[in-house]
């Protein structure tokens, strides 16, 4: 079973020591990767596989497209807010990621320029730090797939265990820095959704919701054997009914079907 995320993992490796990055920015990346052996896992049901074509959204610099054609195959393109080096292009090219294009997630329109034929668009750990109307941007997110074709996202769960305590003691749920002081650089956690809430805004947009599941994931490689024993309570079966993860990982189809939540979208 975990033969996919072992050459998901080899993969990352590698990658990252071909774009050259410097230290931080790996940091980063490594930090970012402890939640996708979840991801492949959870994809692992209905995977891409060869023929099939995948957007990373607001991939930053594809390591989640390296994973993922390491893991089962396919073709892979990433768009970001910022343009790939010449080094991480090259990175890229050489494990499976076909193109890489620039878009505006907070533009309207957010996704001009990109292909509308995708099989499977992934929109990882993004739409929490977009100040945008969500149900606008998945409207353009379905223009994009081909009829039939699926949106996988995850976001932190804004009903986890930590926040349930947070209120409980009248501490806000908020992130303090999610605005940057001076307008301009990277936004915090702007937005936090449960899962259901999620069905509700992507069924307003027709998508149809396939599977779910709130899984919590290990903060660090370094965290104490306290909180270690911890995820792995909240990631039992008997736990995860009660979605006290911080991750919710949901797999959408695109759908003729009318409105079916009662939520009713915004006129454009």
């Amino acid at each position: 079973m975990d033969e996919p995320v072992d050459r998901a993992v080899a993969a990352l490796g590698s990658f990252w020591d071909a774009a050259a990055l410097p230290p931080d920015r790996r940091a980063y990346a490594e930090f970012q990767a402890r939640r996708y052996p979840s991801i492949v896992r959870f994809l692992a049901e209905s995977p891409p596989k060869s023929g099939t074509r995948t957007l990373d959204l607001g991939g930053g610099i594809g390591s989640l497209a390296v994973a993922l054609h390491a893991a089962f195959g396919g073709s892979y393109d990433v768009a970001d807010f910022l343009p790939a080096s010449d080094g991480v292009r090259a990175a890229q090219a050489a494990h499976g990621v076909a193109r890489s294009d620039v878009c505006d997630l907070t533009a309207r329109p957010a996704l001009d320029g990109l292909a509308r034929d995708y099989d499977l668009i992934a929109f990882v750990e993004v739409l929490e730090h977009l100040l945008v109307n969500p149900l606008l941007l998945f409207r353009e997110i379905r223009g994009h797939l081909r009829p039939g074709g699926r949106l996988f996202l995850t976001t932190p769960n804004v009903a986890r265990l930590g926040n349930r305590l947070k209120l409980l003691r009248g501490r806000s749920i908020q992130e303090l820095g999610r605005y940057p002081r001076d307008g301009v650089g990277v936004y915090g956690h702007v937005v936090e959704y449960t899962r259901g809430e999620l069905d509700r805004l992507l069924e307003a947009e027709r998508f149809r919701p396939i599977r779910a599941e709130v899984v919590q994931q290990m903060p660090s490689e370094t965290v104490g054997r306290v909180k270690q024993f911890g995820v792995r309570v909240l990631n039992r079966p008997f736990w995860r009914r009660w979605e006290l993860g911080d991750d919710i990982l949901a797999l959408y189809e695109r759908s003729d079907a009318s409105v079916a939540s009662g939520y009713v979208p915004p006129m454009v």
